[in-house]
């Protein structure tokens, strides 16, 4: 139960980060790797697999994808940002009055007598 707990949460981490481009590029290298075996050595077939110049149809939709998401995250920067400054910024203007906070320090007293010799001991009873 608890490997399936860990598998869960690294499956959804990996998720939330992306991983399913990557996983799908795999299979579509695979895919890829096993068509072009079939018409060529496997060797070239390797090569025509990773060199970009023939991409499957699973290539090129994950390439639309991805692309996709990437203008969607740069649509979202695109926003005017507002910023607040933290009301303590705000109001430490010139010729604002300043915050007057008490002197904890003088209000505690320190302690005259010494402990109690020897400590004493809770009831057991």
């Amino acid at each position: 139960m608890r490997r399936l707990t860990h598998l869960i949460v690294l499956t959804a981490f990996v998720f939330s980060c992306g991983g399913q481009w990557y996983v799908l590029q795999c299979v579509a290298w695979v895919k890829m790797l096993h068509d072009y075996s079939q018409m060529v050595p496997f060797t070239e077939a390797v090569s025509m697999t990773f060199s970009g110049q023939y991409p499957c149809a699973i290539c090129k939709a994950i390439a639309e994808k991805k692309q996709a998401e990437n203008d969607k995250l740069c649509a979202l920067d695109k926003y005017e940002k507002k910023f607040f400054p933290p009301v303590a910024v705000a109001l430490a203007r010139p010729g604002a009055t300043s915050f007057d906070y008490p002197d904890f320090l003088s209000s505690l007293q320190a302690r005259s007598e010494p402990p109690p010799t020897p400590p004493p001991r809770p009831a057991l009873g």
